[in-house]
C-alpha cells in the first residue's frame, strides 16, 4: 500500500469516526462519501466499485470507477443491473434496471470498530436475476455479530456471460479476458473491498465470500481461479449446485458452446457484428424469463483464465484456494429444478444411471411430481456438497451443513425446505420477509401446490409465493434459529470456524465419518445424510468429472 493511500484511509476512518451518527462519513480512494443509519447500523450504498460499462465498455473486462469531486450521497441503493421483470420474484428491484450497475454497499455496526472481519455477499438468481438491493440481503443479525458485510451487483445474463467469436478475437487483441464479465466484476468488488475497506474499519485481511444459488457456485468458481488469488481468506457457499460447465468453443458434457449460443442470440435480435450489438438499446438484450427455462442464456463457461474448470473435478485435485471453506444444501434445494425436471427416464439416461436401482433408491419418495429433480438434488446438491467438503481434507478445515427449518404454519404444504429459504435466517432479515399465514397450512396434496407453481413460471413468467422465502418475525423459533445461523456465519468469517458456545460441536467435515451441521427443529448434527442414495450419486458425479 502506497503513503497516498493509506493516508486517504487513515483520513477516511477519522472522518467516519467524528462525524453525526445519523449520516456517517467515510473517505475512499475514489471520493468522499455519507451514509445513513437503519436497522441499527450504519449504511453506505451505491458505491461505484468499477466504471459504467456501456457503450465500448459493454463486453470488456471491468474499468476503473472514477473518482467524483464533493461528498456523494450514499443513503440510497444503486439501480440494479438488467434483467427479465419476474412477478413475486423481481419486487424492489427498480427494474428493468440499468447498465450503470457496478456499484456496492458497505454495512457496519453503529459503533465502529477497527480491523473487523468483513464478509462479501454474492446475490443468486441463476446469474439471469436479482440484485444487491433484495430485502432478504439487509444484514441486520451479522451486523450484530461485529462483522462488516458488503453487497454488490454484477452483470447478468447476455450482459455479464457472452462470448461471439468476434468478441473472443477483440479480446485477444487487447490482451484481455472474455466471456464471464460477471465473475470478473465480482473480482473487480473483491479488489475494491481490498483497496477500501479500512475506511469503514474493516480488515482487507480477512475477507469472507459467501453466497447463495448462483452467487454460491460463484464461490466456488473463484476458490478455483488464479483471477481471484490473494482477495479472501474464508468462503462460505449455500445451495451451490453443481452442474457441469459449458465450453466457450468447444462442446462439453453434450451442451452448445458458447459461440454457438451467442450467435442463435445475435441472429434473434437482428445483428451481425459486435459494433451492431453494442448499439442496441439495452432492453433489447434483456433475456425472458421463458428464455431462460428453455436454455436460450448461455450462462457461464470455460474460458480458460476466469473460469478454468469445473469445481468438483479441481477440487478433487487440490487445486482449490487453501482457505476454510464451508458448504451447505437445503433439504429441497431442488425446488429450484422441478419447473424445468425432465422426465425420470430421460434423466436416468442422460446421466449414465441404472433405472433398477434409482427405482429402489428413490421408491419411498412421497411426491412422485418431484422425482426427477429430486434425483438431481442428490447429485448437484447433497453429493457435491459432500465432495467439496470433503475435498478440503489436508488443505484447509472443510465444514458442511444442512437446512431442514420452516418457520411452523407453512412446514406441512412442503416436501422439505426451499431452495433460498435459508437466506433470511443468515442475514437476518426476517421481518422484511412475507409473512406466514395465522392458521396452519394442509399437508395433503404436495403436488398440486407443486405443479401450480411450476405451471405459472412456465406459462405465465410468474413467481409463485410458494416459492418465495416466508418467514414468521414473532416466533420465538424462527427468531432463536436466524441467531444461530448469522453467529456461526459471522464466528467462521472471524476465525475459520463456525463453532459457537451454547451449540452442537461442528466437527469439520470428511466422507469417512460423513457428519453434517443440521439446522433444523431438535438435532444439532445428521450423521449419513441419506447415504444410500448420496452415496450412488457421489459414484455418479466422480464418473462425470473423470476426466
Amino acid at each position: 500500500m502506497n503513503k497516498i493511500t493509506a493516508a486517504f484511509l487513515l483520513l477516511g476512518t477519522l472522518i467516519f469516526n467524528a462525524y453525526g451518527a445519523d449520516r456517517p462519513m467515510a473517505q475512499v480512494q475514489s471520493g468522499s462519501l455519507q451514509g445513513i443509519t437503519e436497522y441499527n447500523m450504519q449504511a453506505f450504498k451505491g458505491i461505484p466499485y468499477a466504471a459504467a460499462p456501456v457503450g465500448d465498455l459493454r463486453w470488456r473486462p471491468p474499468q476503473a470507477a472514477l473518482a467524483w469531486s464533493g461528498t456523494r450521497d450514499a443513503s440510497q441503493f444503486a439501480d440494479s443491473c438488467p434483467q427479465p421483470i419476474v412477478k413475486n420474484l423481481s419486487d424492489g428491484l427498480g427494474l428493468p434496471g440499468n447498465e450503470d450497475c457496478l456499484k456496492l454497499n458497505v454495512f457496519t455496526p453503529k459503533k465502529l470498530g477497527k480491523n473487523l472481519p468483513v464478509m462479501v455477499w454474492i446475490h443468486g438468481g441463476g446469474l439471469i436475476v436479482d440484485g444487491s438491493r433484495d430485502k432478504q440481503f439487509t444484514p441486520i443479525n451479522l451486523i450484530k455479530n461485529d462483522v462488516i458485510v458488503v453487497t454488490f451487483d454484477y452483470r447478468l445474463g447476455t450482459f455479464g456471460f457472452f462470448a461471439s467469436k468476434e468478441l473472443i478475437e477483440e479480446a485477444k487483441a487487447k490482451g484481455e479476458p472474455v466471456g464471464n464479465y460477471g465473475t470478473m466484476d465480482q473480482i473487480a468488488a473483491l479488489k475494491w473491498v481490498k483497496n477500501n475497506i479500512q475506511a469503514f474499519g474493516g480488515d482487507p485481511n480477512n475477507v469472507t465470500i459467501f453466497g447463495e444459488s448462483a452467487g454460491g457456485r460463484s464461490v466456488t468458481w473463484l476458490m478455483v481461479s488464479d483471477a481471484a488469488k490473494g482477495l479472501f481468506h474464508r468462503a462460505i457457499a449455500e445451495s451451490a449446485q453443481q452442474s457441469p460447465l459449458r465450453g466457450m468453443t468447444e462442446k462439453r458434457f453434450g451442451m452448445t458452446p458458447e459461440t454457438e449460443v451467442d450467435a442463435k442470440f445475435m441472429s434473434s435480435v437482428g445483428v451481425k457484428t459486435l459494433k451492431e450489438l453494442r448499439a442496441l438499446p439495452v432492453q433489447k438484450l434483456i433475456l425472458s424469463a421463458a428464455d431462460f427455462e428453455q436454455g436460450e442464456f448461455g450462462g457461464p463457461f470455460v474460458d480458460g483464465q476466469i473460469l478454468q474448470g469445473d469445481p468438483i473435478h479441481l477440487f478433487s485435485q487440490g487445486k482449490q484456494a487453501k482457505v476454510p471453506f464451508m458448504i451447505g444444501t437445503n433439504s429441497w434445494d431442488s425446488s429450484f429444478l422441478v419447473p424445468g425436471q425432465p422426465p425420470l427416464d430421460a434423466l436416468v439416461k442422460k446421466i449414465g444411471e441404472d433405472p433398477k436401482v434409482i427405482e429402489k433408491l428413490y421408491s419411498n419418495v412421497k411426491d412422485r411430481c418431484i422425482l426427477s429433480s429430486d434425483v438431481m438434488g442428490d447429485l448437484f446438491y447433497r453429493a457435491s456438497t459432500k465432495m467439496l467438503a470433503d475435498s478440503m481434507n489436508g488443505l484447509a478445515p472443510g465444514y458442511a451443513y444442512y437446512f431442514d427449518y420452516l418457520t411452523k404454519n407453512i412446514r406441512p404444504a412442503y416436501p422439505g425446505v426451499p431452495h433460498t429459504f435459508e437466506i433470511a435466517y443468515v442475514f437476518g432479515s426476517l421481518d422484511l420477509m412475507p409473512q406466514a399465514p395465522k392458521q396452519r397450512e394442509s399437508s395433503s396434496d404436495h403436488c398440486a401446490l407443486i405443479e401450480k407453481a411450476a405451471a405459472d413460471l412456465k406459462q405465465k413468467g410468474i413467481w409463485a409465493k410458494y416459492w418465495y422465502p416466508i418467514t414468521d418475525k414473532s416466533s420465538a423459533q424462527d427468531q432463536a434459529m436466524s441467531e444461530k445461523m448469522s453467529r456461526s456465519w459471522a464466528a467462521f468469517a472471524k476465525s475459520g470456524n463456525p463453532n459457537v458456545s451454547g451449540q452442537a460441536n461442528w466437527p469439520t467435515y470428511s466422507l469417512k465419518t460423513d457428519e453434517m451441521r443440521l439446522f433444523s427443529y431438535d438435532r444439532e448434527i445428521v450423521k449419513g445424510l441419506l447415504k444410500d442414495r448420496v452415496d450412488y450419486q457421489i459414484k455418479a458425479m466422480k464418473a462425470m468429472f473423470a476426466n
